[in-house]
């Protein structure tokens, strides 16, 4: 039970510097970015269609699109980059209370901080559409009339953002819990990756690792290559699982949350692993 409150104690107090520190000023940018790119866009369209939107359709609309997804991840790799944080402060830290135990607490916040970013875009998403939103659990006229209503503008970008590939596919609440928990797994695992090589010494390659993931992942999705499920952003985006009208799916859902398993999985064991002759210094 002593472990448990210390592993508890060592994530709460790295979770709470995070939030304390200037990095923070990074959600402030995503939040300017996102509402240029996506929440604008979707007022236009509820204006268009003089229909209001479900408060759940920006927060799909933000974590299915292809440039925000590529943001995002590189937003949580900057706040992340000197994750887990090495000195002597941290090693009379492990000493204390041991590597194995240290080690926990950098895992369980790396989880902590993967799921509270993907909280924090469902609230600000929600928070900048207040406007144009209203309760419920369904696609909006807005989103479904709108190339109807409109054929002439089926190009735009704005139709891209909530695409036939998802309300012709699946509700919109189980596309919103599709979107966070893919999204959760997704920094998850460059959190993970980042903690791995800092514990073989090697972190700038983690932080080069992780970039590679991001910037492959958006080429190789933006192309619409065959081989861009090797990467983690494909997994991401639950509309390039399904197609536009037919029922069968291009990737079962499940194969992705099997990818992100595996890899978090292997990557939290090997760090258990390498944790326990880790020196911080």
């Amino acid at each position: 039970m002593n472990k448990v409150r210390t592993i508890w104690n060592l994530s709460r107090a790295e979770l709470l510097r995070l939030v304390r520190s200037t990095k923070i000023i990074i959600l402030a940018l995503f939040v300017i970015f996102a509402n240029i790119q996506i929440v604008t866009p979707l007022r236009a369209l509820s204006a268009s269609m003089e229909n209001k939107l479900s408060v759940f359709e920006p927060f799909v609309a933000v974590g299915n699109s292809g440039i925000v997804v590529l943001i995002l991840p590189l937003f949580f790799l900057a706040m992340m980059a000197d994750f887990p944080r090495e000195g002597e402060s941290q090693y009379f830290v492990q000493i204390r209370c041991s590597r194995r135990v240290w080690t926990a607490g950098q895992i369980v916040y790396a989880m902590e901080s993967s799921a509270g970013l993907t909280i924090f875009v469902f609230a600000a998403s929600a928070l900048l559409s207040l406007d144009f939103i209203s309760p419920g659990t369904a696609y909006s006229h807005a989103v479904t009339g709108y190339v109807a209503a409109f054929p002439e503008r089926s190009g735009e970008y704005v139709v891209q953002l909530i695409s036939e590939n998802l309300y012709n596919q699946i509700p919109l609440f189980t596309a919103v819990i599709h979107t966070a928990f893919l999204l959760a797994l997704y920094f998850l695992m460059l959190a993970l990756l980042l903690l791995v090589f800092s514990l073989a010494k090697r972190k700038t390659a983690g932080i080069f690792l992780d970039g590679i993931l991001i910037l492959a992942g958006t080429a190789t999705c933006a192309g619409r290559m065959a081989y861009m499920w090797v990467f983690p952003m494909a997994h991401t985006i639950t509309w390039l699982h399904y197609t536009e009208y037919e029922r069968y799916p291009v990737l079962p859902l499940f194969c992705s949350y099997l990818y992100f398993g595996i890899i978090n999985t292997v990557l939290i064991i090997s760090a258990i692993v390498m944790g326990k002759r880790y020196n911080s210094i």
